[in-house]
């Protein structure tokens, strides 16, 4: 391809393409910068709305100054044509690893994750989700470091990717349930992507493998994915179960942030190690002759256990650098619009470009206007650099038994469920490093609870997808409760209480005991169930007795007011108390207010 221009760049030849435009090599012509620069196609530009979207996520991406993100150089407009550089990195994409037959084993992938965490945390830091992480989007920089490509990319194109054909389902296989499902996005969708990269890593394939997008939409949103070490038989126990809390349907289960998660992996990694070396040196010394030696750190024949089909449900072109634009659209526009992109003729140009650079450059003078504004930016610098060094510090050493104690305890008595939820790795963790400290049986007890709320986890999944009319009559009563808990929490309450009592269990009262007594005849299915409910309406009481307390105050506020206006305006006042009455009557902590909201309708009636 001959040379063109955009801006300021000399455009050679094309690296990369899909359905948003194309990414092509390229040189700063007065600089002498290698880069790489996207165009977009001309009909995304003129689309409703996209160049607002464009400009403001160009403003949020300046902001991402990372080791381990592809940095932004510029951004601009060429005779139509929107376009921004970027770093260009000298490496492979995971995805191309992967297509060539490569696999990745613990130390590796845990590696790799570990590394992602740190550029995602910098980015959430900043307000910004990458939105579509996936092997296509990871690239190995020729340092060994990974880098993180496309952010913003998903968002640009909101729902559109969803709905046209190309390249969606390699982008689906990495998709959270709650994007699948429509929800808001958030940093822990990033947390579900990064969940199914380690999973592929490991095993050479996503976790869910579908021939229709609304099959593998489906799949994403209520499937549960076959194990990691299916596939990937020496994969450690600890790393499966961390991936699949990764891969939680719910995001409440998975880890509280990345940084949480990167902590984690940094000390089971050095935990792995250590038993490894250990396992290693054991076999070395029974071993009668180094030919003859333990083989616990070979490369594992990761192949064999994995079926012969593609890893990616589609085929998707990509050059032999295509690592900036994992196509996330349909490539049918793109090779219409790749000439025109970028070969109109000089004389008629029109063209802007600003570097990232200029606009620091702009931020910097106008802080310097104020000397007030200059401090606090001193402020601020000073307290992220004690942030970073802090950080630093807690990510490098393995947390101890009292740190792991206090948190996970602080978080179950604010929340229970959730508490035992966000801090599933530590409970396990801790039972796994600390077996004889005294407060491992404590940590027992919450790993029994976590067992209870994972089953009725599945069994509400089952009933979702297809009933279980199977179930047992204590299970079925669970599940309906659980079913009405967002939208009437007192009914859900009620319900749980309801079915302790059907078996005979006080469920005013504390205490596993009460679940163990002859006379009730409870088998252990029956006994399990029973706990869960318990579990479940001690989280329920606590969330109405929240409520309780918000808003029982406010209610009272109104009652006065309606008190107080009665004589001068009767009819504001009845309006008033039939609203209080009418939406807070199945309310049994408004049941005082309630009822003396009747009593001054009634005398208003006389």
């Amino acid at each position: 391809m001959e040379s063109k221009q955009l801006g300021p760049y000399r455009i050679g030849k094309r690296i990369g393409k899909g359905g948003m435009g194309a990414v092509y090599a390229a040189v700063d012509s007065k600089t002498g910068q290698v880069a790489a620069v996207k165009a977009l196609s001309p009909h995304l530009a003129a689309a409703e709305g996209f160049r607002e979207r464009f400009e403001a996520e160009i403003e949020s991406l300046k902001k991402l100054q990372h080791d381990g993100i592809v940095r932004m150089f510029g951004y601009g407009e060429d005779d139509g044509v929107l376009f921004y550089s970027m770093e260009r990195v000298d490496g492979p994409s995971l995805d191309e690893e992967l297509n060539n037959g490569r696999r990745f084993d613990w130390h590796e992938t845990l590696d790799i994750a570990v590394q992602l965490c740190r550029a995602l945390k910098h980015a959430h830091d900043h307000g910004v989700v990458h939105r579509d992480i996936k092997p296509a989007n990871i690239l190995l920089a020729p340092d060994g470091r990974v880098k993180l490509a496309d952010f913003g990319i998903a968002r640009l194109f909101g729902a559109n990717q969803l709905t046209t054909a190309g390249g969606v389902l390699g982008t689906a296989d990495y998709m959270s349930p709650e994007q699948a499902d429509g929800r808001a996005v958030t940093d822990k969708c990033d947390q579900y992507a990064l969940g199914c990269v380690m999973y592929a890593l490991l095993t050479g394939r996503p976790p869910f493998r579908a021939k229709t997008m609304p099959e593998m939409l489906q799949m994403q949103r209520y499937a549960e994915p076959e194990p990691v070490r299916r596939y990937a038989p020496q994969t450690p126990e600890q790393l499966d179960r961390l991936i699949r809390q990764l891969l939680s349907k719910e995001p409440a289960e998975r880890f509280p942030n990345v940084l949480v998660l990167s902590r984690h992996m940094e000390a089971m990694a050095k935990a792995l190690s250590r038993k490894e070396a250990e396992t290693e040196a054991a076999s070395h010394q029974a071993a009668p002759s180094p030919d003859h030696g333990s083989s616990a750190t070979a490369a594992p024949d990761s192949d064999a256990t994995l079926p012969g089909e593609p890893i990616s449900l589609i085929t998707v072109e990509t050059g032999g650098e295509a690592l900036y634009d994992a196509a996330t659209l349909a490539e049918d526009a793109a090779a219409e619009d790749d000439e025109r992109g970028v070969s109109a003729p000089a004389e008629r140009r029109t063209s802007r470009f600003t570097t990232v650079a200029e606009d620091a450059l702009r931020s910097e003078r106008e802080a310097e206007e104020s000397h007030w504004a200059q401090w606090a930016s001193l402020a601020g610098l000073a307290a992220a650099l004690a942030a970073l060094i802090y950080g630093g510090y807690r990510i490098t050493r393995p947390a101890s038994a009292d740190d792991i104690y206090q948190e996970v305890t602080a978080a179950v008595a604010d929340d229970r469920t959730s508490g035992l939820r966000d801090h599933r790795a530590d409970i396990a963790d801790f039972l796994e490093r600390f077996p004889d400290d005294a407060r491992a049986e404590e940590f027992l007890e919450y790993q029994q609870d976590l067992e209870l709320l994972d089953m009725a986890k599945g069994l509400r999944s089952r009933v979702r997808l297809r009933g279980d009319a199977q179930a047992q009559p204590s299970a079925r009563w669970y599940a309906a409760a659980m079913a009405s808990r967002e939208t009437d929490p007192a009914g859900a309450a009620e319900k749980l209480a309801n079915l302790l009592r059907l078996f005979g269990v006080d469920p005013n009262a504390d205490g596993d005991e009460r679940f163990d007594d002859p006379a009730l005849a409870l088998d252990e299915t029956q006994r399990r169930w029973l706990r869960a409910a318990d579990l479940e309406l001690r989280r329920l009481r606590e969330t109405l007795d929240e409520d309780a307390a918000a808003q029982l105050p406010l209610l009272r506020a109104r009652l006065a007011t309606a008190e107080k206006i009665a004589r001068t305006n009767p009819q504001a006042a009845r309006r008033m108390y039939q609203g209080l009455v009418e939406l807070y009557q199945d309310q049994p902590w408004a049941a005082d207010v309630v009822r003396e909201a009747n009593g001054r309708l009634n005398q208003l009636a006389e």
